[in-house]
């Protein structure tokens, strides 16, 4: 079996319950101080915060799995967009998803009445992340390399209250005469690059009184992490204006002038971030669907529009891991190969060939995972739930809506947790890596393609799913060797 490690036993000493509990208050005092805190919905106070759930130091990663996954997250942008932009193979790939699914139907219905009118804005603005794990090779080899997870598209979250976290660890470090270099825990800010990416969107629209809209969700824990945002857009240039908004809001508020300007209590939106809309829950009437099909048509840029949201589908995701299908959306055979040595097994249930990896899964649940077309987190069935559930979809038109990935045996190591009302827990933990990334374009041409940061976030190894805000991990640092 692989090695266990971690920073504090194998770079430091154990520490005592007096120098933890010290430990926890300085370093969770220092996390609040550099903004690593959501905000607190259930109370009266609109701006409570408590910290993000953290490591207590950062966890032990090989240099060379974070450069791979960086390095391919503008090949992997170009094969998404490329995606986005071929009408015919999203077609094929959703066909059978849209009998089955209703949330994905009024999207492709969207995307296919704007398509149909005429699109009023040529340019796209999308803020990837595209998230991996990292496994072991084989249980006798140390050696790890990455999987990917999945690509997200739409509400690509925590850019914000990562960035504090390579200085949270330093300190921490510190404190206990750990001995680092630069190197080892380098800086990390990937708001910057989204901002960047952002306020260049913002000026292709040339409209210098035109403003950013953000889409936000009602209650809304991740204030801080969009406000880390805005604030690096503010200091890129203090001339764009930022204002939020919620569904609700947008109902009453939102008009289309003459030309399909987007229009929010008169003033005029440039472009139009989503870091709401992804989940069938978001939308409990016809006029949310309405509301989206109106900014949809707008001349506003939007971040993403229809036609990338669709394009970040579990389905796609499954039929770009099939034989001979990335050759069609990019060049270059080093690249095509390094990206299909991040693919783990992704299986269709939507055909009679499909019957034999159902039977599979069945015997063996704890070697899948079953998954839907959602966003967000939270929506995942493993083990006995994925067996329960197989086992009533399978000879059903439902089991079209789902997708069977291989589970990845992802490489354990140890940290400690700080979540608030669950104390500095040592724990036996994995990691999962998200690439954040910018890309602007048209329907013909890439302007802008480029990678920004990442996100690290560990979590306990039994822990199925991976969300933050949610509290199932914890903001993270690669203490790369």
């Amino acid at each position: 079996m692989s090695r266990v490690v971690s920073v504090e036993e194998d770079y430091g000493k154990p520490l005592s319950p007096e120098r933890l509990d010290e430990m926890v208050q300085r370093v969770g005092g220092w996390a609040l101080l550099n903004g690593v805190q959501k905000k607190i919905t259930a109370t009266e106070f609109p701006e409570r915060l408590e910290p993000m759930p953290f490591t207590l130091f950062p966890s032990i990663l090989p240099g060379d799995v974070l450069r791979k996954t960086r390095g391919l997250q503008t090949a992997f942008q170009t094969v998404i967009y490329k995606v986005a932009n071929d009408h015919e193979f999203m077609k094929k790939c959703l066909k059978g998803l849209l009998n089955v699914d209703d949330f994905t139907k009024q999207l492709w219905t969207i995307y296919e009445t704007v398509r149909g009118e005429g699109i009023t804005q040529e340019i796209s603005l999308v803020l990837t992340r595209n998230d991996f794990m990292m496994e072991y090779r084989n249980d006798n080899d140390v050696t790890q390399d990455c999987k990917q997870v999945e690509f997200n598209t739409f509400a690509s979250g925590a850019g914000g209250v990562i960035s504090s976290m390579t200085d949270v660890h330093r300190y921490s470090l510190t404190l206990e005469d750990i001995p680092f270099n630069s190197e080892q825990l380098p800086d990390n800010h990937p708001t910057a690059g989204l901002a960047d990416g952002m306020v260049k969107a913002w000026r292709l629209y040339k409209n210098k009184k035109s403003v950013i809209l953000y889409i936000v969700g009602i209650p809304e824990p991740n204030t801080p992490d969009q406000r880390w945002l805005e604030r690096d857009i503010f200091q890129i240039d203090r001339s764009v204006k930022v204002i939020y908004r919620t569904f609700p809001q947008l109902i009453r508020q939102m008009t289309l002038g003459e030309n399909k300007e987007l229009l929010v209590d008169g003033m005029e939106v440039a472009v139009v971030y989503y870091r709401y809309g992804y989940s069938p829950k978001h939308y409990p009437t016809e006029a949310e669907f309405k509301l989206r099909l109106d900014i949809e048509r707008s001349r506003a840029i939007k971040c993403p529009t229809v036609a990338f949201h669709l394009a970040g589908c579990k389905k796609i995701q499954q039929v770009l891991a099939e034989p001979g299908v990335l050759e069609k959306f990019i060049k270059g055979a080093d690249v095509i190969n390094d990206l299909r040595s991040t693919f783990v097994g992704l299986y269709k249930l939507d055909t009679v060939d499909s019957d034999e990896i159902i039977s599979q899964a069945l015997q063996m649940p704890e070697k899948y995972v079953l998954k839907p077309q959602r966003e967000g987190g939270g929506n995942n069935l493993f083990g006995t739930e994925l067996k329960e559930y197989l086992e009533k979809i399978k000879d059903s038109p439902e089991r079209s809506s789902w997708i069977l990935m291989d589970r990845i045996r992802a490489a354990r190591h140890r940290n400690r947790l700080v979540r608030v009302g669950l104390g500095p827990e040592c724990r036996d933990v994995v990691s999962e890596i998200g690439i954040f990334g910018v890309h602007i374009s048209t329907s013909t041409t890439e302007l802008e393609n480029f990678e920004c940061g990442y996100l690290l976030r560990t979590k306990p190894e039994i822990a199925n799913e991976g969300g933050l805000f949610s509290g199932h991990s914890c903001l993270d640092s690669p203490f790369l060797v």
